[in-house]
């Protein structure tokens, strides 16, 4: 069911609901109002027949005929019964052939008065004493007139009903129709929306309700898309441009090798430059290898307490055999007293990767001058700030330090292939940290690591 029609539906049935109760109440009430005001009618006939048979000796011929006429008008299907008060319950109900109940009969008693419904039937009774002696004085009657004007209130109150749901269906029709107009629109749109036009945008309004949050937020959903893509078309450009760049220095030379018979040396020559771009080839590949791990494992990691201070400690001396002329200290005055403040929990080979990242690209392109990193902690995170004094990144140029294969155009003649804070990025993410780059172009850069420590829940972030 469309929402436009369950919204209808929802509509018709709570104010039908509400009417139908106000309509019952209404009959209830008109009901009681009915028979009370016919019992009152029917005292009074009582009242009238009392006197017209009992004290008619003690009025006036004028006063009597005078009340005949202006009282004594029989009410529909009436019948008076006069009864001795010494008649039983039973012989009262073979007379009038109603079941008449006891209670009835002890008010009649005890209270002189006693009016009852049975069926349609009305009773109303009085006990008449008149010195040593005392009679009952019964009526009965139907109210046809109430009967035909309440039959003519609920056929009225039936019809205002159907009326009512009819128009209510039509109005909620379309006022559901015109709260849904902006949501039918933003469907529209989005179907239009393909690979080819994602730059387009859902119209949106200043107005705070939902289906403007519902525009802003598919908006959102489609500047990530878009970026996405484009990071997606420059990834798979730049990736097979870089892997094409080996491969066809490897074709030619061994081309050119074979072309005709060389000497030894010649053919050790041509071996030594396809070693080096197998070599370049095989460090791109793991790259793009450890790049895509991060992508497809984020639920298979093995978690353990790692000690921050003791693996840059680790990742120093791997750097120290790999590039000997590193100048990279660690600077121990923000330790804290208390060890635990340097644990988190984690990946350990990841988190090796991102350290070693980060600190061979400060020596790197720093030109191997001093690279400084703190530690600094607190009881909710814990960062690791290394300080470079290299060439800095450009400030037009920042935002796309984390997209694999970018380069900056200031550091295109320095080795590498752009995946170190691309893969940084997404290791700190899986382990619920976040990274700040903050760089003054020709003055260097600082690179903040910040991770959650051990009293803060780890969990793999998306």
């Amino acid at each position: 069911m469309k929402i436009k029609n369950k919204i209808t539906l929802i509509f018709v049935i709570l104010v039908a609901t509400m009417q139908l109760v106000i309509f019952s109440i209404i009959y209830v009430f008109a009901s009681d109002y009915r028979t009370n005001e016919f019992f009152k009618k029917l005292e009074k006939r009582t009242l009238i027949a009392e006197q017209s048979h009992f004290e008619k000796n003690k009025l006036g011929v004028e006063i009597y005929e005078e009340l005949i006429r202006k009282h004594l008008q029989t009410l529909p299907k009436e019948k008076e019964y006069i009864f001795a008060t010494d008649a039983t319950l039973n012989q009262i109900i073979s007379e009038i052939e109603l079941k008449i109940p006891q209670t009835y009969y002890a008010d009649l008693i005890n209270k002189n008065y006693a009016e009852i419904k049975i069926g349609d039937t009305f009773l109303s009774g009085l006990n008449y004493k008149e010195r040593n002696k005392s009679h009952f004085v019964i009526l009965t009657a139907h109210d046809e007139d109430g009967i035909d004007e309440l039959s003519k209130l609920i056929h009225l109150l039936i019809f205002l009903f159907l009326l009512t749901i009819l128009v209510l269906f039509f109005l909620g029709s379309f006022f559901a129709k015109r709260t849904l107009e902006p949501l039918a629109r933003i469907i529209e749109k989005v179907n239009t929306i393909r690979v080819t036009n994602l730059h387009e945008r859902l119209q949106t309004t200043n107005n705070k309700d939902e289906l403007s949050e519902l525009a802003n937020t598919f908006n959102g959903m489609l500047d990530r898309l878009e970026t996405s893509f484009e990071i997606q078309s420059n990834f798979i450009n730049n990736a097979s441009h870089e892997l094409k760049n080996p491969l066809t220095a490897i074709l030619g030379q061994t081309e050119i090798a074979l072309l005709k018979e060389r000497s030894p040396e010649e053919y050790t020559k041509v071996l030594e430059g396809v070693e080096t771009e197998a070599l370049r080839l095989d460090a791109l590949i793991n790259s793009l290898l450890k790049f895509a791990q991060t992508e497809s494992d984020e639920k298979g990691l093995l978690i353990t307490p790692i000690r921050l201070d003791e693996l840059i400690l680790e990742v120093k001396e791997n750097i120290d055999l790999i590039n000997p002329d590193n100048k990279i200290e660690i600077d121990f005055n923000d330790f804290p007293d208390n060890p635990d403040l340097l644990v988190v929990e984690g990946n350990y080979g990841l988190i090796n990767i991102a350290l070693n990242n980060v600190l061979d690209n400060a020596s790197k392109f720093s030109d191997n001058k001093k690279v400084i990193v703190k530690i600094i902690t607190n009881n909710a995170s814990i960062k690791i700030v290394v300080t470079d004094q290299g060439v800095g990144i450009p400030p037009n140029e920042i935002k796309n330090i984390y997209q694999p294969f970018y380069r900056a155009a200031n550091v295109r003649n320095v080795k590498g292939y752009g995946f170190g804070l691309p893969l940084t990025n997404k290791i700190m993410k899986l382990h619920s940290g976040t990274i700040e780059v903050f760089s003054e172009h020709k003055k260097g850069t600082i690179v903040t690591l910040i991770f959650p420590n051990k009293h803060q829940e780890f969990s793999i972030s998306k």
